[in-house]
């Protein structure tokens, strides 16, 4: 009779197949976290006329392929980038509120439940709502936040015309969305 337990076992390609988007996905962020002071940085190699410093960034943050380029070109990128890099920041934020508030809702909400609250008038009713509803967003927000992560790394790559548009739309956007939240506060 074999010991089930001492017998040796290939890693199961199920768990691989698991364990690789999670590996992205914190990839992912890591690269949106870093995009704000990497793009700051090589908006500075460009105007210092390191443009080959400016491409060993890229390469070191991730993007392969990266190439040197002109001065202009590694500025306006950077700019870019830097844009991108503080909506990342802001996906974060909204994500960070979007799970605290969120399923977690009932145990950083400790006052009494007002029959306005979502899922109103129990503390259960609001935390499934709260929950519910928060959910969604997250996975929304993990989505964004890998979708800005490969469209930057592809803007910098050079590999489609279609990216530079797209990201100029995607930063113009942005910057429009953080005037008018913060012509609120």
């Amino acid at each position: 009779m074999t010991d089930v337990l001492t017998r040796p076992t290939a890693p199961s390609a199920g768990r691989d197949r698991r364990v690789r988007p999670l590996r992205r996905l914190g990839r992912s962020l890591l690269y949106d976290a870093l995009l704000m002071p990497v793009g700051v940085q090589v908006m500075a190699d460009a105007m210092l006329g390191e443009e080959e410093t400016a491409a060993r960034r890229w390469r070191r943050l991730g993007a392969r392929g990266v190439q040197s380029m002109s001065s202009a070109r590694t500025f306006g990128y950077g700019l870019l980038s830097a844009v991108l890099g503080l909506t990342s920041w802001f996906v974060m934020l909204l994500l960070v509120l979007a799970v605290v508030r969120g399923p977690f809702w009932g145990l950083v909400e400790h006052g009494p439940v007002q029959p306005g609250t979502w899922g109103g008038p129990t503390r259960a009713g609001a935390w499934v709502a709260h929950g519910l509803i928060a959910v969604p967003c997250i996975v929304v927000f993990l989505f964004a936040l890998r979708g800005i992560a490969a469209l930057q790394m592809r803007l910098v790559q050079g590999t489609n015309r279609w990216v530079l548009p797209a990201t100029i739309v995607v930063a113009a956007g942005s910057l429009a969305f953080f005037w008018s939240w913060l012509q609120q506060l």
